[in-house]
């Protein structure tokens, strides 16, 4: 990608971020938010920071498992670096390189399997993707229900026929805005050669990116406890931090019902992962929002401020990150990179 292009992309994602913190404070009162987090206890709420912390050491934990049943010997401390450099650029940074990009790349200068240490990382992020969904199917079907407080329930203006017709309308639209983006692309002379470039890279890189999971499949199919046990330590690193935010509910008097956490927390994380915004900055928020507000029968306020209390703790946990990032901790010596920038380091992941 051009330097242009990349400071195109850059500003397009923050846009999106503006535009969403927008209208998820529309109609809110800033002033009545910090009222009520001036009233959140101080230790409930360092007890939800730690909770998610504590995730992520177990999350780090999974990786190591994953990466030692493929002989990959790194270090507990340097994977925990890279995880946290990995986590800020994901949380922090509107670059076009994800923090799972960043971590397979890094983590192969620690190693000389580095094809085993790449591979470990998405195998890594299908784990963690794959029990997000379960959580919440299995949070709806298996959460007990019959009283008031734990039945599953919608609000009165809520129909999943009208969120489906909407949410189809706008499949389609995008459907058919690409569609002619596509078709005026390729009847310019002057655009085609650009179109058939960009059609080719992505059919190549759909290429690799399947064989890469097939391989990791054949790696670690042999060992299907080490599946069971990364999957078990996922729900867990998982957990920890959706109990953590459900403290800060309860602290702040929010009745929301412990499987509305377990279901939309996850289903926004899935949400934060589609590359339009600032690691999911406005989208996210605007979701939960809507989500409490709209299906588990609490102000749509409420919802905003569980929403803010998830995006501060993870730009506390984050900040390591950045200290990670700016001294260079997470590269094995001088040698090892040859100490490129960023920059030419996202150059070197895109090509």
């Amino acid at each position: 990608m051009s330097k242009k292009g990349k400071h195109l992309s850059h500003l397009i994602r923050i846009v999106v971020a503006a535009a969403a913190l927008y209208f998820a404070f529309k109609g809110e009162s800033v002033r009545q938010i910090i009222k009520v987090f001036s009233s959140l206890n101080i230790l409930v709420f360092l007890a939800a920071v730690a909770l998610y912390a504590a995730g992520n050491l177990i999350f780090v934990l999974r990786w190591l498992i994953l990466l030692r049943t493929q002989s990959v010997h790194v270090a507990y401390w340097s994977v925990l670096k890279l995880h946290l450099l990995g986590l800020f650029y994901n949380n922090c940074l509107p670059g076009s390189v994800g923090g799972d990009l960043l971590r397979a790349w890094y983590v192969t200068m620690h190693t000389e399997k580095k094809i085993e240490a790449a591979l470990s990382v998405f195998v890594d992020r299908a784990i963690g993707l794959a029990c997000t969904v379960a959580m919440i199917f299995l949070t709806y079907w298996l959460m007990p229900k019959g009283g008031r407080e734990t039945q599953f329930s919608l609000g009165a203006d809520f129909s999943f026929v009208s969120l489906s017709l909407k949410l189809l309308l706008c499949i389609g639209v995008l459907a058919v805005l690409a569609a002619i983006v596509i078709a005026v692309m390729y009847s310019s002379r002057k655009l085609r050669p650009v179109l058939l470039k960009y059609a080719f890279i992505f059919s190549l890189s759909w290429k690799l990116w399947v064989a890469r999971v097939v391989k990791a499949v054949k790696l670690y199919c042999c060992r299907p406890l080490i599946l069971l046990l990364a999957v078990v330590l996922t729900f867990i690193c998982q957990s920890m931090p959706i109990f953590g935010l459900y403290l800060v509910g309860k602290n702040l008097g929010i009745q929301a019902n412990l499987r509305y956490y377990l279901m939309f927390f996850p289903l926004s994380w899935i949400i934060g992962v589609i590359p339009i915004s600032v690691g999911g900055t406005g989208v996210m928020e605007l979701g939960l929002k809507g989500l409490f507000g709209k299906v588990a029968q609490v102000t749509e306020t409420q919802g905003l401020i569980l929403a803010l209390t998830q995006r501060v703790t993870w730009l506390i946990v984050s900040i390591p990150g950045v200290i990670i990032h700016l001294t260079g901790k997470h590269l094995p010596d001088k040698s090892a990179m040859g100490w490129l920038t960023p920059e030419e380091i996202e150059k070197e992941i895109i090509s």
